[in-house]
């Protein structure tokens, strides 16, 4: 979907960057917390077990040294559980192992091509999954 909300008419190819696009996502799936509680470290699901999940924390930018405010699970979640060892499994969905993969870089975009190196899965499979009219966990290709 493009800012409009329609989907673009253009079909992604096997070059086009794909990212968790977390404005739709959350404007479009009620429970997306709880999938990202499913993805915490040991640690931090028993800490967030006991809290409130709609938590605002402080981030500095460490280029800028500007402070903004952020979701406390999505940070805590990209900046510490996705940095652990064993976080990016190949034993999971292929949809699960490339959500993993975009939060552990950052939400850099990546194609097709760049995630078939990282998970050893067909690039053409990868397209077809995330180029489709369902969305997965926000998955979708990066809009100009």
């Amino acid at each position: 979907m493009n800012p409009t909300g329609h989907f673009s008419l253009v079909k992604p190819t096997l070059e086009t960057p794909f990212h968790i696009d977390f404005d739709w996502w959350i404007e479009h799936d009620a429970n997306w917390r709880v999938f990202l509680l499913d993805f915490l470290c040991d640690e931090h699901r028993a800490i967030y077990a006991e809290k409130d999940q709609n938590i605002e924390i402080d981030s500095i930018d460490l280029q800028t040294a500007e402070v903004v405010r952020v979701d406390g699970l999505l940070h805590t979640l990209v900046e510490h559980c996705a940095q652990q060892e064993g976080f990016i499994s190949k034993n999971t969905t292929l949809v699960n192992m490339i959500f993993k993969i975009f939060l552990a870089n950052g939400n850099k975009p990546l194609n097709s091509e760049q995630l078939a190196q990282l998970t050893d899965k067909p690039a053409m499979t990868i397209l077809r999954t995330f180029s489709g009219m369902q969305v997965f966990k926000g998955i979708r290709p990066l809009q100009d």
